[in-house]
């Protein structure tokens, strides 16, 4: 929004550099909102949409990821995910993010890069070869890993989801339980795959959980999505979090003898120094 108000605009970038103040981001929206041609602010699109119409050519989209995703660094929750992973609480994850930072837990908390399978777009065939083989731990990239030609992040390229990929995802869903985190349910993709599972009789057996974040609703189709899972009989839930560390925080005080020797790493090397309480007396 930000470098679509410059250039229409031929704003000063420094104008609406803060956008943490409210005032410009109002600025921002009131500008998207005033355009013909782009979603109105909050609508499901939006992103695909503005990240097509700031970068239109595909090369200058996957290097603005690149560049954003060069510098990404480990949270605790990649971290706390991995070490669930490696205690066989997690096996499979579906990730419509773009970088490597599940890997790079994963090859801190197992020691080594060989543990996780991750399957991309280049070869969807491969997510059922490793599934069906149980080769536990996999990772699936529904929109393309950053490093991939076949990047998918805009409104055509979307809709258009590989459809080997995505029938891996849906009998993915027929065969266990399904944690979701971090995903709004913008895209018809992934969502198109989670109510075809539904289709199926006795799907997501292990229970349909969607993490959300704030106090506003989720959007209308994952609402929709959760009441027609409870429905049909599957045990399911809205779950509101902070945050997706947060959240591993408090699944890890619960699970025993798990391995939190990255974790602990982790925390040591990000330790805070505060300053001294004043002294009284």
């Amino acid at each position: 929004k930000q470098t679509l108000f410059v250039a229409q605009r031929k704003a000063s970038p420094q104008s609406v550099a803060d956008i943490g103040n409210p005032t410009i981001r109002a600025l921002l929206d009131s500008h998207i909102a005033s355009s013909k041609k782009l979603p109105s602010p909050g609508s499901p699109d939006e992103y695909a949409s503005l990240f097509e119409a700031t970068y239109p050519v595909e090369r200058d989209r996957t290097t603005f990821i690149q560049a954003m995703i060069s510098g990404a660094k480990l949270a605790y929750g990649h971290l706390a995910l991995a070490a669930l992973l490696k205690a066989s609480h997690a096996q499979l994850i579906w990730t419509t993010n773009f970088d490597h930072l599940i890997e790079d837990a994963c090859a801190r908390t197992y020691g080594t890069t060989g543990a996780l399978s991750t399957v991309a777009l280049d070869a969807p065939e491969l997510a059922g070869q490793l599934i069906g083989a149980q080769k536990w731990p996999i990772a699936v990239k529904l929109h393309g890993d950053f490093r991939s030609r076949r990047l998918k992040n805009t409104t055509d390229e979307l809709r258009q989801q590989d459809a080997v990929l995505r029938q891996q995802f849906v009998d993915a869903c027929r065969r266990s339980g399904i944690v979701v985190a971090g995903y709004s349910g913008r895209d018809d993709s992934v969502m198109d795959a989670l109510e075809a599972a539904l289709d199926q009789p006795g799907s997501y057996p292990g229970g349909l959980f969607w993490l959300h974040r704030g106090d506003r609703p989720p959007l209308d189709r994952v609402s929709r999505l959760l009441q027609r899972a409870g429905d049909a009989g599957v045990e399911c839930g809205l779950v509101r979090i902070e945050s997706f560390d947060e959240m591993l925080r408090d699944l890890v005080r619960l699970v025993p003898a798990l391995d939190t020797s990255a974790l602990d790493a982790l925390a040591t090397g990000r330790s805070r120094v505060s300053g001294a309480s004043e002294p009284s007396g």
